[in-house]
């Protein structure tokens, strides 16, 4: 497989892996507090094209299965994160998630 140009995976699409269970699929936010980039790694949809939406997100790997983006890992800058000091009244997934300009 030749090696795509950033824009290139940012147009691939995205699904979640078929050989993966609901459990298994997570993301996960590392923040060192020496860095201003938070580690990003996910197996679920939304947020990998969340990630993928944001320009000055950094793509450090990820895994394609049939054509489709199912995983990627990287790096986000501290200040596109917002975390929430209550949980939201639903346990259910998102159905929606701003992207890129549109947040």
């Amino acid at each position: 497989m030749s090696e795509l140009t950033d824009a290139e995976i940012r147009a691939l699409p995205v699904r979640e892996a078929t050989d993966l269970t609901p459990p298994e699929k997570e993301t996960t936010l590392t923040m060192p507090t020496d860095l201003d980039m938070v580690r990003f790694s996910s197996q679920v949809g939304t947020t990998i094209k969340w990630f993928l939406s944001i320009e000055e997100s950094e793509i450090e790997s990820y895994q394609l299965q049939d054509g489709n983006i199912v995983s990627v890992t990287g790096l986000v800058p501290k200040g596109i994160i917002k975390l929430q000091s209550s949980a939201r009244k639903s346990n259910n997934e998102s159905q929606m998630v701003a992207y890129g300009n549109e947040r």
